[in-house]
């Protein structure tokens, strides 16, 4: 199954499964002056699609490079309440998919504090807008919807809408044809953003660093790229100037949050160090005063 995404500001057809992914990010990776140096600098002319790291570059008579994708995941309420209903989304676009449908799918919250007369209902509305929870089980949810959009897509001609309301939550659903053949599933939510989470993504470095070795049986060099997107996260131009520890030769981060943005970190490299679970076991990461 491919689907249309919209990342980096664009839409994209991609391959289904988590293969199609990673090749989106190296692809608008490589398309920023960043990537496209990179590529130069290391002489690459193909790839290799591989399961550790994730893409392999063999090039004649020069190191083999390899590059290894990680997505950083900001685990606030609202992030990973979103993230399930993108997940829940994406099954439901395959159900009708295997059924020969190729929709494209919109799930919006309805915020019942829109229609509260009551004061502070409309101010936790403006302070703390969209969703922080799902009521119910992805299951519920999708059977929900699934069942709600049956009568409507077998005989979809323009846009419809189709809602249902799971414990107390009520789930809008609208649905066209646009991409078909290709599919395609979203989620409208809203909230605030974390400015510059250093330290977590510090975390996420390490989460790789610990398999940096098993990563070089397979490359003689390996470098790093951390993908943000829909994260609920702005990364300001100060993630130039801090400092992370790591094992690889170099790490990228490929912002997705507002178009493509691309920075090479700078590093205290810690080849020499036992990496592990425990982050105070290497450095502690390093927070920048007042810049």
């Amino acid at each position: 199954m491919t689907e249309v995404v919209h990342k980096g500001g664009q839409f994209i057809v991609q391959d289904d499964g988590q293969k199609g992914v990673e090749a989106t990010y190296l692809a608008l990776f490589t398309r920023h002056k960043l990537g496209e140096r990179w590529i130069q600098e290391n002489g690459i002319t193909t790839k290799t699609s591989s399961e550790s790291p994730d893409f392999i570059f063999k090039v004649p008579d020069r190191p083999t490079i390899g590059l290894e994708i990680v997505n950083f995941v900001n685990k606030s309420a609202k992030n990973m309440a979103t993230m399930r209903l993108e997940e829940i989304a994406k099954k439901i676009v395959g159900y009708f998919k295997k059924q020969g449908i190729a929709l494209t799918l919109l799930i919006d919250i309805q915020d019942l504090r829109e229609f509260s007369m009551a004061r502070e209902d409309f101010l936790n509305m403006c302070y703390n807008p969209g969703f922080d929870k799902l009521n119910g089980t992805d299951k519920e949810i999708k059977d929900a919807l699934v069942a709600k959009l049956k009568p409507i897509v077998f005989n979809l001609n323009g846009v419809a809408k189709a809602s249902a309301d799971v414990k107390g939550q009520i789930f809008i659903a609208t649905v066209c044809k646009m991409y078909a053949p290709h599919t395609s599933a979203h989620v409208n939510n809203q909230g605030m953003c974390i400015e510059n989470p250093f330290e977590d993504l510090q975390k996420t470095i390490y989460s790789k660093n610990k398999k940096f070795e098993q990563y070089k049986k397979n490359c003689d060099e390996c470098d790093l790229l951390v993908v943000v997107e829909n994260s609920f996260v702005h990364l300001s131009d100060k993630l130039q100037k801090h400092k992370f520890d790591s094992v690889f030769r170099d790490v990228y981060v490929l912002d997705l949050s507002y178009g493509c943005k691309v920075t090479k970190l700078k590093l205290r490299h810690s080849r020499n160090k036992k990496i592990c679970g425990n982050t105070a076991d290497v450095f502690s990461p390093e927070i920048p005063d007042g810049e």
